[in-house]
């Protein structure tokens, strides 16, 4: 993918809408779930037990293809990765609609993982890199595609919303939603052969080279290893809480199943703010320094939500912090791979580096949710959500101690340079 011009054209736009866009709408046929969970379970006609086996093939395929993802969108063009994760996974999500066998079930969630991921994670993160470095801003290209993908994820899951509605039967309303998902996605691909082209001579020219060269080119650079760390310190931190957040408004402050959803609701219009905050921050001050302030927001958030006291006349005082908390978290995701550039890391090696960064960043997904359910399982509700709490400000600490160690590589760097 090139943008020639340093301008935001017509046809510019159009490429960052649909990296927006097809960011948020290519996971909707497998996160479908957290909306409409009762009508997966009657529509495939199974257990709880064996829709948590189907979402089980997504997530150990996905953790499985990350790194090798990044290989493989350092060997073929964005425009191409892209176009193939679209079509394919919006082939897929029209497979899901029909509501076939357990079996079939869990080969699309298990399709859908390396569709999602192996063929478009780095791919995405790549193309978008790209499209900041032609327009003269890499950080505040990802801090608005974060942006965009907010947006679009507000718009779109308020037709949803309304599509599922219009439905008596709640398995006809899912096969409504999941083929909407699918034509959208659908149009992502093809938008995506169309509005993108091919990498320059000085990007193709890697795809020669051998893949054992490229990953020892990424292994050995110390940058993109404490970036992996960096981000597995903030996104365990970030995701977490918001995954509890529910447990804890409803344990400790006493709200409501509805108020807790609806704060969930509500803090959505706080993410895109976050993320085109941390864009413009980004290029001013550096995609590290913003990730960092970002982190140190999301940390006082954290630490207010574990010492306000437990008592309903807390609810709304926890319901703002979370407002503030989920900006915050907007503003740190779309400046994770920020620092690749600071770092040195050459666009060339962009796919690869993303794959470890992923690989490594996210892992706290495969056992943070085995503790929480441990403490739960032994302890009081409330007491296990602020035992889980404080493991997970010990996360944001490792994130801000890293911060400071990439800050002495992009000085030795810059030192390097002038010499």
């Amino acid at each position: 993918m090139s943008v020639q011009k340093s301008k935001l054209t017509f046809k510019a736009l159009i490429q960052f809408i649909v990296l927006g866009i097809g960011a948020y709408i290519i996971y909707q046929p497998i996160y479908e779930k957290n909306t409409y969970y009762e009508a997966f379970i009657q529509g495939f006609n199974i257990t709880n037990t064996q829709f948590a086996t189907m979402f089980s093939a997504f997530s150990i395929v996905s953790l499985i293809a990350y790194f090798p993802g990044g290989i493989i969108a350092d060997k073929f063009s964005p425009r191409k990765l892209l176009t193939f994760s679209f079509i394919s996974t919006a082939l897929l999500a029209l497979w899901e609609s029909t509501f076939p066998s357990y079996e079939v079930g869990v080969f699309i969630f298990g399709a859908m993982g390396a569709t999602t991921t192996l063929t478009f994670w780095a791919a995405l993160v790549k193309a978008t890199r790209q499209f900041g470095k032609a327009m003269a801003g890499e950080s505040k290209a990802l801090g608005f595609q974060e942006g965009v993908r907010n947006v679009g994820k507000m718009l779109i899951a308020t037709v949803a919303v309304w599509l599922f509605s219009r439905f008596a039967a709640i398995e006809d309303g899912l096969v409504a939603v999941l083929r909407y998902d699918a034509v959208i996605t659908l149009a992502c691909g093809v938008a995506s052969w169309f509005v993108f082209s091919d990498d320059s001579e000085e990007e193709s020219a890697v795809y020669k080279e051998s893949i054992i060269k490229q990953m020892a080119q990424c292994l050995k650079n110390p940058a993109v290893w404490v970036v992996s760390l960096i981000v597995l310190g903030t996104y365990s931190m970030s995701a977490n809480l918001s995954g509890y957040v529910t447990k804890i408004g409803t344990s400790k402050f006493s709200l409501s199943v509805q108020m807790a959803a609806v704060a969930v609701m509500i803090s959505t219009y706080m993410q895109p703010v976050g993320s085109f905050i941390g864009g413009w921050l980004g290029d001013k001050m550096g995609a590290t320094k913003a990730l960092a302030l970002s982190t140190l927001g999301l940390m006082c958030t954290t630490a207010v939500v574990l010492f306000l006291p437990k008592s309903p006349a807390m609810a709304i005082p926890f319901i703002l912090t979370y407002l503030v908390f989920t900006g915050f978290r907007g503003a740190a995701r779309g400046q994770y791979y920020g620092p690749l550039r600071e770092a040195g890391v050459p666009m060339v090696l962009s796919g690869t580096a993303t794959g470890l960064i992923a690989t490594i960043g996210y892992s706290g997904d495969t056992f943070l949710p085995i503790i929480s359910g441990k403490l739960l399982d032994t302890m009081d509700a409330t007491a296990a959500m602020e035992t889980f709490i404080v493991i997970l400000l010990v996360f944001g600490a490792f994130s801000l101690v890293m911060t400071f160690v990439m800050f002495r590589i992009i000085k030795s760097r810059k030192a390097a340079e002038e010499k």
